[in-house]
C-alpha cells in the first residue's frame, strides 16, 4: 500500500490577514487544503490519503471534500494531535487499525499548505522511499546562508553548495518509520520541526529528491498573496 498523509492541525498564526487557520482559507471557493489534496490525488498510486485535521474543522472539511473531490473514496479525514508528531501518530495509528502494515508499505507525509506539489515530486518520493527507506524533498539553496547564534552578528557563512532548503513531502517505508517513531524520547519529540528529523535522531540516512520552487509553503501573508495570484490565474 502507498499512503499519503496530510498534516492540517496547525493554526497558522503568522498569517495575520485571516481569522481562520491558513489551510482552510478559501480561494476560488475551495480551501487551500482541498487544492493541495486535488494535486495529490492526481497520483493514482496513492491507495489512500489520510488527513489529520483540527477536530473543529472536520465536518467543514468533509463537506468540502465531498463537494470538490472526485476521488473522495481514497480520502480519510481524522482528528489530528496537538503537535506535528502527534498528528503523524494519529495517521499511522489509523493505518494500522484499518489496513495493517507490511514491509513494502510506503507513507508520503505532506503539508496541507503546500498546494502546488507536483506529480513528479510525489512519484519521486514514493520511488525513493521504497528504494532507500527514507527520503526528503529539497532544493539547493539559492541565497547565501548566514549563521548567527544570537541573531545580531554573523558568526560564519556556510558553503552554499552543500546546503539545501528542505521542503515536504517526507517519505518512508512505513514499517521502519513506525519503529523509529516508537524509539523517540519525549525530549526528541518536543524539538522536531520537520518529519525527516526522526531519521537523524535514529541514525537513518535520508535520500534527497529534487524539489521545485513552486512547492513553497504558505507561512506568511506574502506567501498567501502569491498563492491567491497563482490560483486565480
Amino acid at each position: 500500500m502507498i499512503y499519503g498523509a496530510m498534516l492540517a492541525g496547525g493554526s497558522g498564526t503568522r498569517v495575520k490577514s485571516s481569522n481562520v487557520p491558513k489551510q482552510f482559507i478559501e480561494i476560488n471557493g475551495k480551501p487551500i487544503i482541498v487544492h493541495t489534496l486535488i494535486n495529490m490525488l492526481k497520483v493514482q498510486r496513492f491507495d489512500c490519503i489520510i488527513i489529520a485535521a483540527r477536530e473543529d474543522y472536520i465536518d467543514y472539511l468533509e463537506a468540502k471534500v465531498a463537494e470538490f473531490v472526485k476521488d473522495s473514496h481514497r480520502v480519510r479525514i481524522i482528528a489530528g494531535g496537538k503537535e506535528r508528531m502527534d498528528s503523524i501518530k494519529c495517521v499511522t495509528d489509523a493505518i494500522e487499525h484499518e489496513f495493517g502494515v507490511t514491509e513494502e508499505d510506503v507513507i508520503v507525509i505532506h503539508d496541507a499548505v503546500r498546494p502546488f506539489v507536483t506529480e513528479k515530486i510525489l512519484n519521486d518520493s514514493i520511488d525513493a522511499a521504497a528504494q532507500f527507506g527514507a527520503c526528503v524533498c529539497g532544493l539547493p539553496c539559492a541565497d547565501t546562508i548566514l549563521h548567527s547564534a544570537k541573531g545580531d552578528v554573523v558568526d560564519d557563512i556556510p558553503k552554499r553548495s552543500e546546503l539545501f532548503c528542505g521542503q515536504a513531502p517526507d517519505s518512508f517505508r512505513l514499517k521502519h518509520f513506525l519503529e523509529m517513531q516508537a524509539a523517540l524520547t519525549p525530549e526528541q519529540r518536543a524539538v522536531i520541526t520537520g518529519t525527516s528529523q526522526i531519521c537523524t535522531m535514529n541514525g537513518q540516512p535520508i535520500h534527497i529528491i529534487e524539489g521545485d520552487a513552486i512547492n513553497f509553503k504558505i507561512t506568511t501573508d506574502s506567501d498567501l498573496l502569491m498563492v491567491k495570484t497563482l490560483l486565480k490565474r
